[in-house]
Formats: structure tokens, sequence, C-alpha cells
């Protein structure tokens, strides 16, 4: 626990300094997280838990969702962020960069994985290690290159290098690997304090689907990313009953995060009018959207239990099936394959999932249609896979759009300013202003290799 009393300090004299630049958003953190030396590794994994599905639902989410404009603002900060204006002391970089990853759940990942170790709680280090990977994949996603190797050293090293971030992907497949190991060896006791349902089997399908998220991502840089997404596939979920969900919880303190914000902000964030218009007569419009009076489309209303990704209770799934046969899809196509029975198996899943009757699923499978050259066929899959990840991952979303330009968004014209001077639809993230204080050194180095991967 020195290394969280350490950078709480930091933290906390850089905002004494910065006045109320720190916005220490509630929706971001996990308002139960206990803490100390002596909390016992079944207390810490729900928090890990707990608040890594805040991670990738909270502020990233909704940073990452406004860029690609399955949101966009309509008061307030949101309006900012619409136009790129999302800057180095916003929920999104510096509490989610403190409180939610390095002081947060991956400390509470590596703090699980280093007492596990050492009483022999292997199937609950295997947890771990998938949840670090989870984290460590968002942050490197939305940063480039970010500490990892130094960042749990605590008093041993209060400026962590910024690991490259092809290290950084290497080390995803590693804690996968181990985890799938740990997952596999003998241990009497299982599973301890896990708020995610499922059997060490499920957990085994759900890493190899993260391993193929890890490598689809890399198809920009690595030859043979596709064919080792494939394999991964192949040993990942069958079915939505394999899926893990984490529930959260029916309560306005440790509801789901898009719940929690359309309560505290009413309508400062709607649907953007690019998606309503693409999710029209889409059967899952519904469960996505309402319309308002004005014409607007709104993410929430308290007064709506359709609305599948804003409800207090929603699900977060740690990968979802529909998912990976995305991936699936995309690398099959990367490798001269066939791929329709996958894509429409991703698109069947993802309706299935939120309800959709058949009747109206074979109505839209019979006219998605998969044709072309390569790269017609990756637009038609990752469009589809727009609309099939709106509300669970915006974070993958972006990613996608990165590496593949699709969808083909229009950046917005008001885009250009200090934080985003090109005016293009953004890449990364700012690094948060607690490092350009607290880490100087790592952070300039940083900066200059920012966006040179993936």
């Amino acid at each position: 626990m020195k290394s969280f009393k350490k950078k709480l300090l930091k933290t906390s004299l850089v905002c004494l300094v910065l006045l109320a630049s720190c916005d220490y958003d509630d929706i971001n953190q996990d308002p139960t997280r206990p803490g100390g030396a002596n909390v016992e590794i079944n207390a810490l994994v729900p928090a890990m838990q707990t608040q890594t599905h805040r991670n990738q639902s909270a502020a990233l989410a909704r940073h990452a969702g406004i860029i690609m404009q399955h949101w966009e603002g309509s008061d307030a900060q949101q309006l900012q962020y619409t136009a790129y204006q999302i800057g180095e002391d916003g929920p999104g970089s510096n509490t989610i960069w403190e409180f939610g990853f390095y002081t947060g759940a991956m400390r509470d990942a590596d703090d699980i994985i280093k007492r596990a170790t050492e009483n022999g709680a292997l199937h609950t280090r295997g947890i771990a290690k998938i949840y670090m990977a989870i984290n460590l994949g968002l942050a490197t996603n939305v940063w480039g290159n970010v500490p990892y190797s130094e960042a749990f050293l605590g008093e041993e090293n209060l400026s962590p290098k910024y690991d490259d971030q092809e290290e950084i992907y290497r080390e995803l497949q590693i804690l996968l690997s181990e985890a799938i190991e740990d997952l596999n060896a003998e241990d009497p006791a299982g599973i301890r304090g896990s708020l995610v349902a499922g059997s060490n089997e499920d957990w085994i399908r759900a890493a190899h689907g993260l391993k193929a998220r890890f490598y689809i991502q890399q198809t920009s840089v690595r030859n043979d990313a596709a064919q080792l997404a494939l394999e991964e596939t192949q040993l990942a979920l069958n079915s939505n009953a394999e899926q893990l969900d984490f529930l959260f919880e029916n309560t306005q303190n440790g509801g789901h995060p898009l719940a929690i914000f359309g309560i505290n902000r009413p309508n400062t964030l709607i649907v953007s009018d690019n998606f309503a218009d693409l999710m029209e007569g889409d059967p899952r419009k519904d469960l996505y959207m309402q319309e308002n009076p004005g014409g607007d489309f709104l993410f929430f209303n308290a007064n709506n239990p359709n609305l599948f990704w804003s409800q207090l209770d929603s699900p977060s799934p740690v990968i979802s099936y529909s998912e990976i046969k995305f991936i699936e899809a995309e690398a099959k196509v990367r490798l001269n394959e066939d791929a329709t029975e996958e894509l429409e198996e991703a698109i069947r899943a993802n309706m299935e999932y939120l309800g959709i009757p058949a009747a109206e699923i074979s109505s839209y499978l019979s006219t998605v249609e998969l044709s072309g050259s390569m790269e017609e066929k990756i637009r038609v899959i990752i469009n589809e896979k727009y609309k099939a990840l709106y509300g669970q991952n915006a974070v993958e979303v972006w990613n996608d759009y990165r590496r593949t330009g699709y969808p083909a968004i229009v950046p917005n014209p008001n885009g250009a300013n200090g934080n985003n001077p090109s005016g293009i639809v953004p890449r990364r993230l700012l690094y948060p202003i607690s490092e350009r204080l607290g880490n100087p050194e790592s952070y300039e180095q940083a900066i200059s290799a920012q966006g040179d991967i993936s």
C-alpha cells in the first residue's frame, strides 16, 4: 500500500497547486473500494473487478464514444469534448489514470497477484492477471506508451518509465497465457471473491478471447496478427451462455456509470445524430436510444426500462461472444477465407443477447452482404461491429477506427483547438497533468513517441 500512499500524495500536491483542476468524478471510481495491507484477497477481488468495469464504462467510454460519434454533447463539458477539447486534467485523463488504473484496479491486480503467489491461490492469481491485462490494454489503447514494468515498485521508484507499446502488447499476451496456466492448475480453494459468476473453463475461454482482441489490434504492425487472432478465437467463447458479465448494482451508488451519468447530468450527453440515422430500421435502435420530443435521441431515460445499456444494473462483459465472432470474421477475411458465417453469427449473437426476436434478426441478416474486395469486406465487418459494440466497449470501437479507418466518420468541423491542432479525429488522449508535473522526464519521452504504434 506504500505505492498507493505515495501516488496519492503526489496527486494531492498537484491538485493543491492547480486548485480545482483535478476533477474527482465519482462516476469513475468505486465508492466501496477497500484499502490497507490487512485486506484479504476475497475483498480485493471485488474491488478490482468493480473498478475495472467502471474504467471501461465511465469517462474513457464517454470520451471514446463521443470521438466515435456514438454520442455527442448537448450541454456543459460534453460540448467541449464533442469538439475534441479533451484536456489533460479531466476525468478521462487525470482521474482515470490515477484512481482508475494506477492506484485503482491495476494496483489491486498487482497486489492480488503478489499475495496469491505467496499463498498459492493460483486460480485467483489467474483472474487478477486477466484483469491486469484488461486495464493495461485500455491504458495503452488510450495513451500508447504507459508505465508497467516499474509502475508498482512503490517508494523504490516514484518516477516509473513508460514502456513501449510494442512491449506492452507482449506483456498482455504473457499475462493472459499465465492466467490460463494458473486457471488450469490445481487449487483446492478455487477462485476467491469474484463478483463475476463463471467456471475456470469460462475464464480460460475469456482469456483466449482477450488474446484474440489484442492480436487483432495489431493488424497494422504485425503480419501474423490475423492468424494469431484467428487461432485464439477457436479456443474462446462458443456462445452467449459462456459470456462472463459483471453486473452493476441497482443503486445510484453502485450502478452502471452510463445510468449514473444520465441521472446526475441529464441530457448533457445524447446519442449523436449520425448514429441515430445509422440505426434507422435496425431492430436494436429502441434498445439503444429514445427519441425526445425535440427530435434528439437520448441514451438514458429513468422511466424507460428497455434502454439496455443505461440501466443501473446493466451488464459489463469481460469480453462478449459477439466481439469474438467479429474478430474471427475480420481475421478470416484478412487471411482470404470466407467469413460470411462468422459475421452473421456475430450479429445474431449481439441481437440475441439484447433480446431481439428471431424473426427480426433473420430479417436484418438478409440485408447484410459480405462481398467485394478485402477492404470492402473489412468495411462491412467493422461497420457492423460499430453498431454491436455500442454501450459495451467504446474504446474498442475507437481502436478499430484507428487501425482500419472504419466507420468512415467525418471529423467535427469545430475540432481544431489547442488540444487537437490538426482538427482530425483524435487518435490518443493527452497524458494526464499529474504525470507532466510529477514524472516529467518519463512524460517527455512518452510524448515524443505517442501515437507511433497502432
